[in-house]
This record gives structure tokens, sequence and C-alpha cells, in this order.
């Protein structure tokens, strides 16, 4: 009988803590699902995420083996594999997804893989999809559009790779690599210059330094970055 009653009150003591587990799960289901189905419906890529975890009591998401992918026509698919990760942390209010106004006060990725490619000239993978993201609509009846910040974006091992026409110019491995201030109201070209300006200034650093991890075409690059600079 004592047994009985023990187990009776554990019950009743776990039951809420099973549901809100339940519950939790079933978010990260939902969340994971609306999040493929918004890369591929507005932002023409394809989003692979091997397992994500909601928790709503510190606003955190947890993505384990993320896979983004563009879907541009004179890209390879390599080229267009714009973001491999080991795993992405984000934190702040994600829960206004659904809603016009989005602000995230830091997103943390480990273990990725950045391959930024040009097919053009301010034309590349990464362009594609600040201006795919410039486009989403919340709400398709009325064309709300999505306004987004994101206060901090910290990137730790992870290795950075750029494609000129077909042509690899640069790839660098970086401990940490820290943006800040990003936000939808940009034009899309000085968010890409603010993405790769600091990746070129630890290529500079540690190609000054010796490291063997940096792999460059010196030639290529400086073309590149004139082309870029006087179009712009």
């Amino acid at each position: 009988m004592k047994f009985t009653t023990i187990t009776r009150a554990a019950f009743w003591l776990f039951l809420p803590l099973l549901s809100f587990s339940v519950a939790a799960q079933n978010l990260s289901d939902a969340m994971k699902e609306g999040l493929q189905t918004m890369a591929s419906e507005q932002l023409n890529a394809d989003l692979d995420v091997g397992e994500l975890e909601v928790n709503s009591l510190t606003n955190g998401l947890t993505a384990n083996n993320v896979r983004f992918a563009t879907r541009v026509k004179a890209l390879s698919e390599p080229e267009n594999q714009l973001l491999l990760a080991k795993q992405l942390m984000l934190t702040g209010d994600w829960q206004a997804l659904g809603s016009s106004r989005v602000d995230i006060s830091k997103i943390e990725m480990s273990g990725a893989q950045l391959t930024v490619a040009y097919y053009d000239t301010g034309r590349s993978n990464l362009h594609e999809f600040l201006k795919q993201m410039s486009g989403v609509k919340v709400q398709k009846v009325n064309s709300v559009p999505l306004n987004w910040r994101v206060d901090e974006w910290l990137m730790e091992d992870v290795t950075i790779n750029l494609f000129d026409k077909g042509e690899p110019i640069l790839s660098v491995h970086v401990d940490q690599l820290k943006l800040k201030d990003l936000q939808s109201m940009q034009d899309a070209n000085d968010q890409v210059q603010e993405l790769l300006w600091p990746i070129f200034e630890q290529v500079s650093k540690q190609v000054r330094n010796g490291n063997p991890n940096v792999q460059v075409d010196s030639m290529a690059l400086s073309r590149f970055l004139l082309r870029e600079a006087m179009a712009f």
C-alpha cells in the first residue's frame, strides 16, 4: 500500500514535467518543419537539419548538423552550399518568427563551413540569399515584409571558402569571427561587405603570421577585390 501511494505521488509530481517535455518536442518538430518550408518556398533554398531543440524557458534554439544551400542555377551544387554547421545556437525572440519583426540577440555557430561563390560582379550565393531574405513576406495575402535584426553573430572553428566564377581563390580556417548589428534594413551589398571584410582582415593577419591553414590565390583575390570595389 505504501509503495502504491508513493508511486501515485511520483506520477502526479512528474506528470507536468512529462507534459512539458512532450510539448517542447512538438514545438521543436513544428519549428523545424516551418523553417524548412520557409527556406524552400520563400528563400528558394534547401535547409536540412539533423536535430532541432527549442528551449522556451531560455529563449534558446539549438540546431545540429545544419546544411543550407541556395538554388542559383549559375553555380554548381558544391558552390551553392552556403552554410554547413555542426551546431548553431540562437538566442532571442525566435518565438516571433511568425510575426513581422524578429530580434535575435545572438547567433553562435561552431564547426562550420561558409562558402561564398560569385558568378558575376556583385552577384553570389550570399547576395541571392540576402535578396530573398529581404523579400520574405510574413503574411502572403497582405504582403507584410519581415524585418529582422541580429545583434551579434559569433562563428567559432569555421572554414571560409571564396569562389569567383568557378575558380577557388580563398580558403581559410578562422578560430573565431564576430559580426555585429546585422539587419534587414541594410542593402544586400552592404551586408555582404560587413561579412566579407572582417574575413579578409583575418586572412591578411594570418598570412602575415605565416599560418599554413590559409590557401589564397593572391593575384586572383586582388583582381576580385578591385573589381567589386570599382563596381560599387
